[in-house]
């Protein structure tokens, strides 16, 4: 199984899942939270691939890289950035 693959079908499930409860209450979370964690992403996994830190096998990422990191790396920050605000907004209003 390839990175995207994998990637992908996570990525659906999370923003499958949180869609119903950021729906209600509005994506104003999730852009805010995306800006960050994609600008943090940019940032700290070109240093680690960059810097040989953590390495990846060519045959199992797209090719497309920002630049040293894989883009799949970025589906992880997009995944919080849905998943982060509907867990908070949930566990948030279970307090109540």
């Amino acid at each position: 199984m390839t990175y995207v693959v994998m990637a992908s079908v996570i990525l659906a499930i999370i923003v499958a899942a949180s869609w119903p409860v950021l729906r209600r209450v509005g994506f104003s979370a999730v852009w805010w939270t995306l800006v960050v964690l994609i600008a943090l992403t940019l940032v700290f996994d070109n240093m680690i691939v960059g810097f040989g830190i953590v390495g990846y096998d060519d045959a199992l990422i797209s090719g497309i890289r920002v630049p040293f990191a894989p883009i799949e790396d970025f589906s992880y920050a997009i995944a919080a950035a849905f998943m982060v605000p509907a867990v908070w907004i949930v566990l948030g209003s279970r307090k109540q």
